[in-house]
């Protein structure tokens, strides 16, 4: 009787044994599988804001072609810009449309899909005094298409097709275009311009779908048509400054 005694607890610690076993498998495999979950997001981010920053650079070319246009016969950036303010002077509680340009062109309210004009800005410091800086006005082209993506309507953009065969040459792409600033006050009748990017991908089908976003900001030069009898070549290819990343984010 002892000895069947012992073989009945001998039994029941080797099932107790057992359990415990699968619990901890059960446990190790969950943790794999939660651990490639999480590599496959990361790596899906990873691809969705490389997209998205390649997307911004596409963006950016196009805005240069499209300013092409613009200055083509006036060698001017003006018919592309935004009116110039003679104060960006603001005081810290002045709401969004404070120091906003009396633009003509421009929609009146950005909160409104799918107007993106002047809707991001950032105060600054400048000449002493907090002064606000716009992303500007979305960039048109010569006949007045707004080169510009809104996730509120994605229905409601426009984009460039400057190879005509008939799909647009980005998608999930606004472009914004601005003054520099001189002083305390919009640059009059400038040489030089800044084109904001703004991509997302992939291109969400409404406000709240899950994508990626990179913003990219490009200072241009006006270049110096050649003169006719110096015989020396253009400057043209000189027209880009500088470009920056100014933001990026998973949505």
């Amino acid at each position: 009787m002892a000895n069947l005694r012992n073989r009945a607890g001998e039994r029941g610690a080797a099932l107790v044994i057992v359990m415990l076993l699968v619990l901890m498998l059960s446990g190790v495999g969950a943790v794999v599988l939660l651990s490639a979950g999480v590599d496959t997001a990361v790596a899906r981010n990873e691809l969705w804001a490389e997209r998205a920053a390649g997307h911004a650079e596409a963006g950016l070319e196009l805005g240069k072609a499209l300013l092409a246009a613009h200055v083509a016969d006036g060698d001017t950036f003006e018919p592309a810009l935004p009116p110039t303010r003679t104060s960006i002077r603001v005081r810290g509680t002045d709401p969004w449309g404070a120091a906003r340009p009396a633009d003509p062109v421009a929609c009146t309210d950005p909160g409104r899909a799918p107007c993106r004009d002047y809707q991001f800005f950032v105060d600054e410091r400048i000449a002493g005094a907090l002064s606000r800086v716009y992303v500007g006005r979305v960039l048109r082209d010569v006949s007045g298409r707004a080169f510009v993506f809104d996730p509120r309507s994605p229905q409601a953009g426009w984009a460039p097709d400057l190879d005509h065969d008939g799909a647009p040459d980005v998608v999930g792409v606004t472009v914004w275009v601005r003054r520099p600033v001189v002083g305390d006050a919009d640059a009059g009748a400038p040489d030089r311009v800044v084109l904001t990017s703004e991509a997302r991908f992939p291109t969400p089908a409404e406000a709240e779908g899950p994508h990626a976003v990179s913003r990219l900001e490009m200072t241009l030069r006006l270049a110096r048509r050649p003169e006719a009898d110096d015989g020396e070549d253009d400057d043209y290819d000189d027209t880009l400054t500088n470009w920056r990343r100014i933001g990026g984010s998973l949505r």
